[in-house]
């Protein structure tokens, strides 16, 4: 028996290769903390974006070997091999993001990055394994209940280099995407040239996610209550427009717009609409109009907005149609509206953004 053990321990030895030992006392022991994960993450996204699929799943698999936690970059890699109908690699990586805390199931049986392996066994058992764990997940924790409350929701405020307190400007309330956060979406102010603004990006009132994968909705949902998700949008755009007033209060302005993003473009239409008094115009990037969310008398009374839209004609993640679409709604409807779109995808370039900024009028 001691013998066979013995054996075992050298085979195993022969096919795992040793681990090199951390000298704890190396200056360069931790190099690969420097490691850019961030840049490469973003490249991934935008070779997903350029429909690059093998160099973005590469590009995802060397950003995860320095953050095995990133739900969200494992459940992106998985859509890359569903787009390169890799049924099994894709049904692997699924299960690995559940594992990491992606949790939507409803959203991966929607995906159409899966179209291509949802039926092949291998991927469709895993799905369906998924769901039966989050049906018992959720059965165990109980009835879900939504309750409204009051809380204080950060922003972040980039005044112009030589901000003068006496002198009005331009105040823009930015919206940032599903899934993002607002020190990210500030970074816009740089990319459009650090005009003469006041430019702040409001936090979305609903984490999700945990750790570097944290952020933040426009809205959430109850599988027990399908009223959650209208309510939930409808509180997220009162809360911008009360957000508004403040600032308006806070800051001399002389006017105020809306910049919107994704889920966030669409926040501005709903807040700009519902609550038209409040601002100048709208300006929205890779996003659409929810066009049961008014009825005919409110987009009357709202006309008088004005609105600048931008597109990729390569987005995936909201298709070119859906900007598209709401450009000629809201054209029938008399709104004067401006609609620039750009070879590319799910983005805010910085040339369309710029000219949003000449378009508002700033210098």
């Amino acid at each position: 028996m001691r013998l066979l053990f013995g054996l075992l321990l050298v085979a195993l030895a022969s096919v795992a290769p040793a681990q090199p030992a951390i000298a704890e006392l190396d200056p360069h022991a931790g190099d690969f903390l420097d490691f850019p994960v961030d840049s490469v993450s973003r490249a991934a996204n935008a070779a997903y974006q350029s429909a690059r699929y093998a160099e973005a799943a590469r590009l995802y698999l060397t950003a995860l070997e320095h953050d095995i936690s990133n739900s969200g970059d494992i459940y992106n890699l998985a859509c890359c091999y569903g787009l390169l109908k890799q049924d099994s690699l894709a049904a692997l990586y699924l299960k690995r993001a559940f594992r990491a805390g992606f949790d939507d199931v409803e959203h991966v049986k929607r995906d159409p990055d899966f179209d291509s392996v949802r039926t092949r066994p291998v991927f469709a058992a895993v799905v369906d394994s998924l769901a039966a764990l989050a049906d018992s997940t959720n059965a165990r924790a109980g009835l879900q209940v939504n309750v409204e409350a009051t809380c204080l929701v950060p922003g972040y405020v980039r005044l112009p280099a030589d901000y003068d307190s006496t002198r009005a400007y331009p105040l823009v309330i930015g919206l940032h995407g599903y899934g993002a956060d607002p020190k990210s979406f500030a970074r816009l102010y740089e990319r459009a040239g650090n005009p003469q603004l006041i430019f702040v990006c409001l936090q979305a009132p609903y984490a999700f996610g945990a750790g570097r994968d944290l952020g933040y909705s426009w809205s959430t949902w109850n599988k027990d209550d399908s009223t959650v998700g209208l309510r939930s949008s409808k509180a997220s755009g009162d809360f911008v427009a009360d957000a508004a007033r403040k600032l308006s209060a806070r800051y001399k302005t002389d006017g105020t717009w809306l910049l919107g993003f994704s889920q966030g473009c669409g926040m501005a239409y709903r807040t700009g609409i519902a609550h038209h008094g409040l601002f100048k115009g709208i300006i929205c990037f890779g996003g659409g109009l929810d066009t049961t969310n008014f009825g005919p008398d409110d987009y009357t009374a709202a006309k008088g907005l004005k609105v600048f839209a931008s597109h990729g004609k390569e987005d995936r993640v909201v298709e070119y149609k859906y900007g598209s679409t709401t450009r000629d709604f809201l054209k029938r409807k008399g709104y004067n509206i401006t609609f620039v779109d750009f070879k590319g995808g799910h983005a805010v370039p910085e040339e369309p953004l710029k000219q949003a900024v000449k378009w508002m009028g700033v210098k």
